[in-house]
């Protein structure tokens, strides 16, 4: 029976990371990701899975993703059933589990964003200072960059000096613009591929400008995160303090143990998850993350990408 409940809860597990996998990316993109190509987009300009896990810098596929959370919560379950000795006591808790590293590259993810934003203003008063010298083109400057720069936006300029021999150096920005897909590189590479057409001197102004913006958006973007970090903290705990404390009863009580292997306590798991996931995503629509700046012409960025 344990060994039956574990087989259905791994194939629950697979359904699910396929879910989260198959609302991002389709066959084709994670093909196209393969190839090294820029990762598609639909048409409201929402990133695809595997461009989702280069952002996180997580150096799999949504298939080998998949795999992963499945084993996670498979082996979980499996531990958690000899603890509690309970199978629907031991589901959810397991189904957590599977979503683990989809949470994990997600923190990873939005760290690496903030990271890029608070390294622009430093790289953009290095452009203006060389720029406006006139000691380096802004292709030449964009290397420099790529080798010596802050170390969050190595790696994407690197893209872009390899990207420009093949693409041309304005198609290469908008590569690395739809890569990056968030609203502080957004102006920036914008006044770039400006730059490249326009010539620098017109653009120069408006690198300074865009300095001084991001930085006071940054600075207000970490008072609101700070404020946030209490109430996240108290919904996650809410969230797995009852589960942790059921798992203990019936690890400590059998009473407990047979009260949750009848139908009346496996209906009052069921409901109670049903309650605990319906609360969870309310509290994180509440607390969640408020965006200082928005994405402009993402949808034209999407509409070019190969």
């Amino acid at each position: 029976m344990s060994l039956m409940a574990a087989v259905l809860l791994g194939l629950c597990m697979w359904g699910f990371a396929c879910a989260v996998v198959g609302s991002a990316a389709g066959t084709g993109r994670e093909r196209a990701g393969r190839r090294g190509r820029v990762g598609r987009r639909d048409r409201k300009g929402h990133v695809s899975f595997q461009v989702w896990l280069s952002q996180a810098g997580a150096a799999v596929t949504p298939t080998q993703f998949c795999v992963v959370s499945a084993g996670v919560g498979v082996v979980s379950f499996v531990v958690l059933l000899a603890v509690s000795r309970t199978a629907v006591v031991a589901a959810p808790p397991a189904a957590a589990a599977a979503a683990a590293p989809y949470g994990y590259w997600s923190v990873q993810r939005r760290k690496q964003a903030i990271a890029r934003g608070a390294a622009w203003p430093d790289a953009l008063r290095y452009l203006v200072g060389v720029l406006g010298a006139g000691i380096s083109t802004l292709h030449d400057a964009l290397g420099e960059l790529a080798k010596s720069g802050p170390e969050p936006l190595r790696a994407p300029m690197s893209r872009y000096v390899r990207m420009s021999a093949r693409l041309g150096d304005r198609q290469a920005l908008e590569a690395v613009r739809a890569e990056l897909a968030d609203s502080v590189s957004d102006p920036v590479l914008l006044a770039f591929a400006g730059a490249v057409e326009e010539g620098t001197e017109t653009v120069l102004r408006v690198l300074a400008d865009l300095g001084s913006q991001i930085t006071a958006d940054i600075q207000l973007a970490e008072k609101i995160r700070t404020l946030q970090t209490q109430s996240r903290a108290a919904t996650w705990g809410c969230f797995a303090l009852p589960y942790v404390v059921v798992l203990f009863l019936c690890a400590s009580n059998g009473a407990y143990r047979e009260f949750f292997s009848q139908p009346e306590g496996q209906v009052l798991v069921l409901l109670g998850g049903v309650v605990s996931f319906a609360g969870l995503a309310v509290s994180r629509r509440l607390v969640r993350p408020i965006a200082t700046t928005e994405r402009v012409f993402a949808r034209e960025a999407a509409s070019w990408a190969p």
